[in-house]
């Protein structure tokens, strides 16, 4: 028999928080946000850094569940990811040269430099996500196929730690894991991959959409409180960083209890199951591939004005306006023509099924 958290369809407030991710995401980018160290701290590590766990564990949810009603589910999301993933970093691709040539990197290098770029780093910083998504959606698969849930978080928590040697490489100078990391860092660049990265929210996603709608009492009760309780962490986490800060701030542990959490309440609430924010969710999948070009684009403007350093909330909000004008218009354009296909299908940050999700 089928319970209510089987046929439900419509996620809302899953719409809506993936919406504010993606502004989040945006928020990143923006440099320094605040002059005030723990304010500029607050909305870059302790809210910013939720968005991408946010989007890894609703992806592999959904992923996972169709997977479930369709064997060939993930050769067929594979191959439109590849499609939809060249096609961005086609259109990155001038930003990528221009990136490597601030590097100093020679020009008969640049053919090298593509493959490490399409693989592991991405032409252009936002695009690192589809070669950390394809990884950890790898590894998360080989693993369950040998262990259990216990021993693939054990196997993933162990791989976070590692890559938050970046994060807490202010604490470690002087002992021979940080040496160890410099060594990494120098070769690999960042731990922020699909190696240590990613697995942990993808195998997060998994378990939900194998154990939510269990009668398992961890995931039944206390569900806010637990949320509220994580939040606290992560504000902590996020002080003791700000007090000595590490090489970057991808890595917080209190993530991982926090987006778990937070999922379990998007994916569970009733509120709203009237309304259709198909509309957002297109507008957040926009926003995260086009932000960078009006982004880097005001940037440049602005400095060929005179204007340097130009960043935080002013250049947060004209990115915002200026990729939602953008996005508005495409919207129009594409309902005036009635169905003629003029752009490939955008989807969300690496995964098509958070676009056809109503159909589980």
């Amino acid at each position: 028999m089928e319970t209510s958290q089987t046929i439900k369809n419509n996620f809302p407030l899953l719409d809506l928080t993936q919406y504010a991710a993606s502004l989040f995401v945006i928020l990143a980018h923006c440099d320094r946000l605040a002059e005030n160290d723990f304010i500029h701290f607050f909305l870059k590590v302790c809210c910013a850094r939720l968005a991408v766990p946010i989007f890894l564990i609703g992806s592999s949810y959904f992923f996972r569940s169709k997977q479930k009603k369709n064997t060939t589910y993930p050769s067929n999301f594979f191959k439109r990811q590849w499609k939809t993933y060249l096609f961005w970093s086609l259109i990155y691709l001038p930003y990528g040269i221009l990136f490597i040539q601030d590097l100093g990197i020679p020009s008969n290098l640049y053919l090298a430099a593509l493959p490490v770029g399409l693989a592991y780093l991405g032409v252009c910083y936002h695009l690192w996500y589809f070669p950390a998504l394809f990884l950890g959606l790898w590894l998360v698969r080989k693993w369950l196929r040998h262990f259990n849930y216990p021993i693939a978080f054990s196997i993933c928590l162990l791989l976070f730690a590692l890559g938050a040697t970046e994060t807490y490489s202010g604490y470690l100078q002087g002992t021979l894991i940080y040496d160890l990391y410099a060594f990494y860092n120098q070769l690999f660049m960042t731990t922020r991959n699909g190696l240590f990265y990613t697995p942990v929210f993808i195998l997060i996603g998994f378990f939900l959409a194998d154990y939510l709608e269990g009668n398992h009492t961890f995931l039944q009760r206390h569900i806010p409180v637990k949320f509220g309780i994580s939040l606290i962490l992560l504000g902590i986490e996020t002080l003791i960083i700000c007090l000595r800060q590490g090489d970057d701030k991808n890595f917080l542990f209190s993530l991982i209890p926090a987006s778990f959490f937070l999922m379990i309440l998007l994916l569970r609430s009733k509120a709203l199951q009237n309304r259709n924010f198909s509309h957002l969710r297109k507008s957040a999948q926009y926003l995260f591939f086009l932000h960078p070009a009006f982004l880097e684009t005001t940037k440049w403007f602005l400095a060929q004005l005179g204007i340097q350093k130009f960043q935080g909330i002013p250049l947060f909000l004209i990115t915002f306006v200026l990729t939602t004008l953008s996005i508005e218009i495409l919207f129009f354009i594409k309902k005036r023509l009635a169905g003629r296909t003029i752009l490939p299908q955008i989807i969300q940050p690496g995964n098509k099924f958070l676009t056809s999700r109503r159909k589980l």
